[in-house]
């Protein structure tokens, strides 16, 4: 994880809340989580103060405050958006977010098979974001862009992992290049729908989807990008039946272009710490892409 830019603690929380949104500043405030970018504080029952940590986390913010309210608007999904805007303080240099609490745990602390509750529900949110976006929708270096743009990155990522994997690696991405490109419009994207920014609840016995958050990586362009992801949240075969549920198959260009983007991803993920529930997905989900579908846990 990237230091921070800014300390952060529910001291400044409060202190921030009192001067800008005195209403909310005798609510109780609580830890929550650290990202890469944003530092999370609970506010009262209802709410969250999300804080840039870093100039990356800011920009960020601004994207997601420009672009949610459309994009909400523009596929009818429940997209919590902030309910407060602050600003920048002597105390702290960035913007910051207060917004809806989302009830749930992260998809990425509850284990595979309980995962594959939720698929059907997870493919038929991706194909309702999935809708041509304006062109002046923001876009990515890495996500939604044609493959061969990643291809020389993609083969040093392959060339660091462990011998017994690389020769399968170099057979996925060749596939996957191999595909017939994304040629119709560009459509929406969250970008990074990792099981770290899956929240779940259950429901009994059954894993269902309450939300999907953090949409800093939002753009537009090809949707295996977003797809690529099933194969970190889900068991082969319900891999499959959530790309049939999405309305595509096993084999397809778009599948055979996803199948290259979980690649990416579970390499990137496989290299975070041994605790880190992301980086345990991501090397599971190495062995379920390169491992005749047999996952370490």
């Amino acid at each position: 994880m990237p230091p921070a830019e800014v300390e952060i603690d529910a001291e400044l929380v409060r202190h921030l809340l009192a001067s800008q949104a005195p209403h909310w500043a005798n609510h109780d405030i609580a830890y929550l989580a650290t990202g890469w970018d944003n530092e999370v504080y609970r506010l009262g029952a209802e709410l969250v103060v999300r804080l840039p940590r870093r100039e990356l986390g800011e920009a960020i913010g601004r994207k997601e405050r420009r672009w949610l309210p459309q994009l909400a608007a523009e596929t009818g999904l429940p997209i919590a958006m902030p309910v407060f805007v602050g600003r920048p303080a002597p105390q702290y240099p960035f913007t910051f977010s207060i917004c809806p609490f989302v009830p749930g745990r992260s998809a990425a602390t509850v284990d595979r098979r309980r995962r594959d509750g939720y698929a059907g529900e997870f493919a038929h949110f991706l194909y309702r974001l999935h809708q041509p976006a304006g062109a002046a929708a923001p876009s990515s270096e890495f996500r939604g862009v044609p493959l061969a743009v990643l291809d020389a990155n993609t083969r040093d990522q392959i060339a660091a992992l462990e011998a017994p994997l690389r020769k399968q690696a170099h057979a996925v991405w060749a596939e996957a290049l191999s595909a017939d490109p994304y040629e119709g419009a560009p459509l929406w994207l969250h970008g990074d729908p990792h099981p770290h920014n899956t929240v779940v609840t259950e429901q009994q016995g059954r894993c269902q989807l309450a939300a999907l958050i953090d949409f800093g990586d939002l753009c537009a362009g090809d949707p295996a990008s977003d797809l690529g992801m099933l194969w970190m949240h889900f068991s082969p075969e319900v891999t499959a039946t959530a790309f049939e549920s999405y309305g595509t198959w096993q084999g397809s260009d778009l599948w055979q272009r996803s199948r290259g983007w979980a690649l990416r991803y579970a390499m990137l993920t496989a290299a975070l710490a041994e605790g880190d529930p992301l980086g345990r997905i991501g090397r599971q989900t190495l062995q379920l892409l390169l491992a005749g579908g047999q996952c370490r846990t």
